[in-house]
């Protein structure tokens, strides 16, 4: 077929003699969806219907069956006798009398190449987080920061920072808008697509969210991200402390959004910066695989200028659990 001759919606395919599309599990079912009957030809319906059934086939020795789709996708599956010329009318996205099908060689998918380039984006990626001339090995400059955006690991909160210690620093903390600003578009340009712990943690209910060097982290904007859910919240204003008043914003609308962190019941007490949440902070469950985001420990900053890390008082994740 030539370009855009494809079926737009996925699972569908052309009709022989028509434009029109239709989902391969309409073919052979006794009631025609191609005006030019194509999709109930009876030399195809023969081949579509075996003893598994309608658009399946037996898989091997193991006594059990898949679909059509399935096998032709990955034909190393399984060892069976379908027809594979069925699998290159699927291939070509048309309706055919299998009598007219040429079988070109429809073996195994050779995807040596996509794993190829996918060695070659896993390599800029390294070079891009976790290498640069002025930093310890695996870090890379972001600002005044060597960095390790350690994106090949996923592990929990708490062995994520003992890998920022092998490494000779720990969990990125900061609350500096700017250091923020710039990770988040370092990771967006390196086009990351994993999910990130940093530093930040729920201590209690006295604390609240703090970095690791026991800063408060900023609540809100610009920092957290927001969830959907399916019920609504009204929102309150509270004003000074010395009124003690309260009152209900926008007459009592109901809101579907909150911004992380939950007050009340945190998702999790563990801070990350999530692909889902394009990369804005959010409350996390602290056993959840993710990546670790570590700080050098001749680059750790804080909103007090620059740190050593000796002087950092580092705490266990049972330290705080509650």
């Amino acid at each position: 077929m030539g370009a855009g001759d494809e079926c737009r919606i996925e699972g569908e395919v052309r009709c022989a003699g028509q434009e029109k599309c239709v989902p391969v599990r309409y073919i052979c079912d006794n009631d025609p969806d191609c005006s030019d009957n194509s999709d109930e030809e009876p030399q195809l319906c023969r081949a579509w219907r075996t003893q598994c059934g309608r658009g399946e086939v037996p898989c091997g020795d193991e006594e059990r069956c898949v679909s059509i789709t399935s096998y032709c996708d990955d034909p190393t599956m399984c060892h069976t006798d379908l027809d594979l010329r069925i699998c290159q009318m699927l291939h070509n996205q048309r309706l055919q009398r299998l009598s007219t099908i040429i079988l070109k060689d429809f073996g195994p998918r050779n995807n040596l190449e996509e794993s190829e380039a996918r060695e070659e984006e896993f390599q800029a990626s390294i070079n891009a987080t976790l290498s640069h001339p002025e930093c310890p090995l695996f870090h890379t400059l972001l600002g005044d920061q060597c960095l390790a955006i350690f994106f090949p690991a996923a592990v929990s909160w708490g062995e994520s920072r003992g890998l920022c210690r092998m490494l000779g620093g720990d969990l990125l903390s900061s609350t500096n808008l700017t250091h923020f600003s710039a990770l988040l578009h370092h990771l967006r340009t390196h086009r990351m697509t994993v999910d990130f712990w940093v530093g930040g943690r729920y201590v209690n209910s006295s604390l609240g969210w703090t970095w690791l060097d026991h800063y408060p982290m900023d609540l809100g904007s610009p920092f957290w991200a927001v969830r959907h859910y399916d019920t609504c919240h009204t929102r309150n204003i509270t004003f000074p402390e010395d009124s003690g008043r309260i009152r209900t914003a926008n007459e009592g609308t109901c809101y579907h959004y909150e911004q992380s962190p939950q007050q009340q019941e945190p998702e999790g007490w563990c801070a990350a910066l999530t692909y889902r949440h394009y990369y804005y902070l959010s409350d996390e469950d602290c056993l959840a695989k993710k990546s670790p985001i570590c700080v050098h420990s001749d680059h750790i900053q804080s909103d007090k200028g620059m740190t050593n890390v000796e002087e950092v008082e580092f705490n266990t994740l049972s330290d705080f659990a509650v």
